[in-house]
């Protein structure tokens, strides 16, 4: 099984599990409003895969954030803040790897299924690197 096969379903994020999300999305930029919406926002995400193809649905707030991918294949994701990356995921060592580069840094998140979470764990590699992790429950 793949390790995104593992993730399909649907899952909630612990926001009082979560670390560090504040410092993470402003190193990134984004505007105040859109940070305070996402430390405060009860956010599912579903994944779900199709043939080579992985989905990802984020829902808060009665707004959606969708994004398809192939693994290894690079595209750009426009984040809910408008920052723009070119993106490409990957599967590594029972771990899905995201790779985003773009300005005014690059990042990369690292997530898998820790004792029956699923954990985000974000680096951003500004001047001062910053970190977040998020950790969902399968709903």
């Amino acid at each position: 099984m793949s390790v995104v096969e593992s993730f399909i379903g649907a899952w909630r994020i612990d926001n009082d599990a979560s670390e560090n999300l504040e410092g993470y999305l402003e190193a990134l930029g984004l505007t105040e409003e859109v940070v305070e919406r996402a430390i405060k926002s009860e956010v599912e995400v579903e994944w779900k895969l199709e043939g080579d193809t992985i989905t990802q649905v984020r829902s808060s707030g009665g707004r959606s954030y969708h994004i398809s991918f192939v693994l290894q294949e690079p595209y750009t994701e426009t984040l809910p803040g408008g920052k723009e990356f070119k993106t490409t995921y990957m599967e590594e060592d029972g771990k899905l790897i995201r790779i985003q580069k773009g300005s005014p840094y690059n990042c990369t998140s690292t997530i898998e299924l820790i004792n029956g979470q699923l954990v985000e764990t974000r680096v951003c590699e500004s001047p001062n690197p910053v970190s977040c992790i998020r950790r969902m429950n399968r709903l």
